[in-house]
């Protein structure tokens, strides 16, 4: 699928991150110096951000009060709210809901939860612009927001190493950009990165059921394959279908999955290290929030102000999602911590 709306402006970024690391030390206490060592060199991850209490709303919350703040921007012209989360608050109601409460915006607007992973922000955009470029909105608050700590296997060196807790808020309004979308979704890739929810309902007859949340399972080498054959493959039909020459595109902001991953992605797409930026080390794995943060975390990531830009996101679905967009007039704010941070 490939989509063009038009009459759209990224306002502003901001995101937010629990005031928790894990250190290189506290992996290397769990997994031992040389094995910690080993996976924090290929993947240039030395420690990540754990949400220890806060949730997903909390999260999100601290990041969409930032933009408000900084971006000066009233809460109640807000008319929607997107919020790509996989760890909600609860299974009901909609996370977006809480969120939408918490942030005292008006009751008159339209709240959506979007579960997806680290494609999740550009689906959360096209949802947003979609909103804007129908007319329907004239302001949407699009958040991602994740506490996948919390799915983790404390023993599971492959993941608790490399994922971290994070949020993020983009405002999309209208204006004078066009943003093209494309995505590749296959949920037949669905065994290589998954966190099953289990019902146990044999116990109604005593009165009750409940679920069960297990544990975030990924196989590397599986969701490695997809992502060096689909993700060169879609881009590069997403550019021809555009009309566009990669040489032209000043940068790809590509999902933060490790520094290895996106090494590798450069060099089999032929794009120089210089426009694919990597800001990883202290922060992770993010999932949807990754290139957000990405953009106002990065310490050069006010040079990321430009048009022409190309954002692709890629994982659990197992899926692909692709942006052409603008952000010349995009108002990018540093992160705030949960203990920092006061509105």
């Amino acid at each position: 699928m490939n989509s063009t709306l038009h009459g759209l402006s990224i306002r502003a970024v901001a995101s937010a991150l629990p005031d928790r690391q894990l250190t290189l030390d506290d992996f290397a206490a769990l997994f031992g110096e040389r094995e910690a060592t080993r996976i924090a060199k290929s993947t240039g991850i030395s420690s990540v951000r754990v949400a220890d209490e806060s949730t997903s709303v909390d999260l999100a919350c601290a990041a969409a009060q930032s933009l408000f703040a900084n971006a000066d921007i009233d809460p109640h012209g807000i008319d929607a709210v997107v919020l790509v989360t996989q760890t909600p608050d609860a299974l009901m109601p909609a996370s977006s809901a809480l969120l939408a409460a918490r942030l005292g915006l008006r009751r008159d607007i339209s709240a959506f939860d979007l579960n997806f992973g680290c494609s999740g922000y550009v689906y959360g955009l096209f949802q947003a612009s979609l909103l804007v470029a129908s007319g329907s909105c004239r302001r949407v608050l699009l958040c991602t927001s994740d506490v996948i700590s919390k799915l983790l296997q404390p023993q599971d060196h492959h993941v608790r190493m490399v994922f971290g807790d994070a949020a993020s808020a983009t405002l999309v309004e209208a204006g004078p950009h066009s943003f093209s979308f494309a995505f590749s979704t296959d949920g037949a890739g669905a065994a290589h990165l998954r966190t099953p929810l289990h019902y146990h309902t044999a116990e109604r007859a005593q009165g009750g059921a409940s679920a069960e949340v297990g544990s975030l399972f990924m196989d590397g080498a599986q969701v490695m394959n997809f992502a060096l054959e689909q993700v060169p493959t879609a881009l590069h039909g997403f550019l021809r279908d555009l009309q566009l020459q990669a040489d032209g595109i000043p940068y790809f902001l590509l999902h933060q999955a490790n520094a290895f991953m996106l090494h590798y992605l450069g060099r089999k797409l032929g794009i120089e290290p210089a426009r694919i930026p990597v800001h990883v080390d202290g922060i992770g794995n993010t999932g949807p929030s990754s290139i957000p943060l990405l953009l106002s975390a990065s310490p050069d990531g006010q040079r990321l102000r430009q048009d022409n830009l190309i954002a692709c996101g890629f994982g659990v679905g197992l899926s692909v999602g692709l942006a052409h967009l603008s952000l010349r007039d995009t108002q990018l704010i540093a992160p705030v911590t949960l203990a920092s941070f006061h509105p």
